[in-house]
């Protein structure tokens, strides 16, 4: 991402509430540069007045009356304004920051699950919460001290020419040379900033990874191990976060040496020698000594910041980053609401590749509205493939997938997804209550509508059992329940989704024999009047099935009922016969 394109998606927010920056910026330009140059040349007056009235002191209290008047002025001003900037900034940055923080979360949430499996959460999650701590430094910046030592030096250079032209040629000069040098070496920090971010938040995705599967670390007493995998990522982030620091404190130093031999040789020098030789009075020097005091105090900060502020920009580059990622499905721009009445679906001469793998090719199916379909075959067979299509998982390379004569491909995913229910093999829960991951399927569903889901896939005796009932929380991921527990708790939010077609993966392998049992036969009342589609290893779930599929290698090499299936005494015969303990094995 470049500058330019960071400052362009940064715009789209600030321009929300350009009034609110518009006025910490004007506040900002004022008060301090009013305090710099305006309090100086207050101070050089009141010199030329004690100096005049030297020789009649009680004389001078009337023309110091309204330099002491102006002086309070000002100050008032500078504190309204620096108040008023606070009240401003408490306002802007925390919307700011939410804003950003959301657009990036939902850019990132809306990729495809292939996303993600590519990419670790955590450091996802790192860049989202960096972006929006990094926009608050660097609006920070702008307000003290970039922008209004900007605006000190242009005030300054046109009053000290005033005074002289030559404290301005070389207040100009001294100025472009000190930002020159530190925009020179700042290229150099953001550079290395950037590649420190990236260090960084690979780090902090690993750390999360280990974390997050902690049962893992602790079952196999790998806490060394982890710490070992973890050492050459710590070790990097170390390496380029000292570069870093490094060059910068290079740069300081060097700067350190021009802002003496500048500030203190050449302009204070040339200050006193044309004092010296009588060119300015002694309230022009009060004036202009304490003007540039300020001035170079000022520069002194902004040169000490730019390193910084640079480095910052270049943090949020990487950030930002996540931006450039365009999302691999989503709607197109005609994509229309599906309607669902019957739930046909059609596979349409469908040819599919998976890391460049072809697994379909020229695929044609069709399931009849309200047909229940059984999916068989050994891991690899695309199974799990055919789900993941159907919900527009991944794109297509060639052919299309029609659900009551409507594309896929041309419908939004919102709409897809609402119409299709999906039971998966292993669950996620969120790491809220219950009854928030039972009412996930249907949002707008009443309490006695949770419930009764809940008692159909036989939860509901569980959750009263548990401390807080409905209102417990169930952990990371679900980490409070037993795998069963889970799966009962997925079928729950299926049964409350009361999608037109039913999927479902493995969706009692978790579960025990009598459980099963019950669980079947409300997955049977469930599947009246939808069209399902069960993928199942354990072949005796299949019975009831109006046909079964028995996938190998991408194709469909069978198709019929269980009966149908065993007389031709091929591929599906082979595996009712491999199956232990009721499942089937990995591999034929």
């Amino acid at each position: 991402m470049t500058y330019s394109e960071l400052f362009r998606f940064l715009w789209t927010f600030v321009r929300r509430q350009k009034w609110t920056f518009f006025f910490v910026y004007l506040l900002d330009a004022l008060a301090w540069p009013m305090e710099a140059l305006a309090l100086p040349w207050i101070l050089g007056q009141t010199v030329d007045v004690f100096i005049h009235f030297e020789a009649d002191r009680m004389g001078a209290f009337q023309s110091l009356l309204p330099l002491i008047y102006l002086g309070i002025g000002i100050y008032l001003f500078i504190e309204l304004a620096s108040r008023t900037m606070g009240f401003l900034i408490g306002k802007g940055i925390p919307k700011l920051q939410a804003d950003i923080r959301m657009e990036m979360f939902d850019h990132v949430e809306r990729h495809s699950p292939h996303y993600f499996n590519e990419r670790f959460a955590g450091n996802l999650a790192n860049k989202i919460s960096d972006a929006s701590t990094l926009v608050e430094q660097i609006a920070q910046h702008l307000f003290w001290p970039l922008v209004p030592t900007l605006v000190v030096v242009i005030a300054s250079c046109t009053i000290l020419w005033w005074i002289h032209p030559l404290f301005a040629c070389f207040l100009g000069s001294w100025v472009l040379v000190s930002f020159s040098l530190v925009i020179l070496f700042s290229r150099r920090i953001d550079t290395y900033a950037t590649h420190h971010e990236e260090v960084k938040s690979t780090l902090l995705g690993k750390i999360v990874d280990s974390l997050t599967n902690n049962f893992a670390v602790n079952l196999f007493y790998r806490f060394s191990y982890e710490r070992k995998a973890l050492n050459p990522y710590q070790q990097d982030e170390e390496k380029t976060n000292r570069k870093t620091r490094w060059f910068t404190e290079k740069m300081n130093c060097y700067f350190s040496a021009y802002f003496i031999v500048g500030n203190f040789l050449l302009l204070n020098g040339s200050l006193i020698y044309f004092w010296l030789h009588d060119q300015i009075t002694t309230a022009q020097t009060v004036q202009v000594f304490n003007s540039l005091f300020n001035v170079t105090s000022g520069i002194w900060m902004t040169c000490g910041i730019l390193p910084s502020f640079f480095s910052s920009l270049g943090s949020l580059k990487q950030a930002f980053s996540v931006m450039q990622d365009e999302q691999d499905i989503g709607d197109t721009c005609h994509a229309k609401k599906l309607s669902v009445q019957s739930g046909e679906i059609v596979f349409n001469q469908v040819s599919f590749a998976y890391h460049e793998k072809d697994l379909f090719t020229d695929l044609h199916l069709h399931i009849r509205s309200g047909e229940k379909v059984g999916i068989v075959g050994f891991t690899g067979a695309g199974k799990s493939t055919f789900i993941n299509l159907i919900l527009r998982f991944y794109p297509l390379r060639k052919g299309s997938i029609l659900i009551d004569d409507q594309d896929t491909a041309n419908v939004t995913l919102e709409s897809l997804r609402q119409n299709i229910a999906l039971i998966p093999q292993d669950p996620v829960l969120f790491h809220r209550s219950l009854k928030d991951n039972i009412a996930y399927g249907n949002l707008d569903a009443t309490e006695a509508e949770i419930i009764h889901a809940a008692k159909l896939a036989h939860c509901d005796e569980f959750i009263r059992n548990i401390p807080g009932g409905y209102e417990a929380k169930v952990g990371e991921r679900g980490t409070k329940l037993s795998g069963g527990e889970k799966q009962r708790i997925a079928i729950a939010r299926a049964i409350l989704a009361n999608s037109p077609i039913l999927i479902l993966d493995e969706a009692t392998s978790s579960l025990d024999s009598v459980t099963e049992r019950y669980i079947q036969d409300s997955l049977h009342t469930l599947m009246q009047n939808k069209t399902a589609i069960v993928v199942a290893h354990r072949l005796s779930t299949l019975l009831r099935m109006d046909r079964i599929l028995v996938f190998e290698n991408g194709r469909i090499v069978e198709s019929g009922t269980h009966d149908e299936l065993l007389h031709k005494k091929q591929h599906y015969f082979r595996m009712w016969n491999m199956q232990i303990g009721g499942f089937l094995p990995d591999k034929s």
